[in-house]
């Protein structure tokens, strides 16, 4: 038996040209979302795309907010 706890993984949010900070690693990538909202009001009607796996093994969000209606 293994007493190796699984460090996360480092993550990043790209919103608008800024990195946004990971809050905290064992939080769902939405809910980090909802955390930077409180900031950032227009992040309430974002959707993520990613993750894409950088080299170095950082894992990279791209923070798209929608705009318009789907219809």
């Amino acid at each position: 038996m293994s007493n190796e706890t699984a460090i996360p993984a480092k993550r990043t949010f790209n919103f608008n040209g800024m990195i946004l900070d990971d809050p905290d690693p064992a939080m769902p990538p939405e809910q980090v979302l909802e955390f930077h909202a409180l900031l950032h009001a227009e992040l309430t009607n974002a959707t993520l795309k990613g993750p894409s796996l950088g080299a170095d093994g950082v894992q990279s969000y791209k923070v798209e907010v929608k705009i318009g209606d789907d219809n």
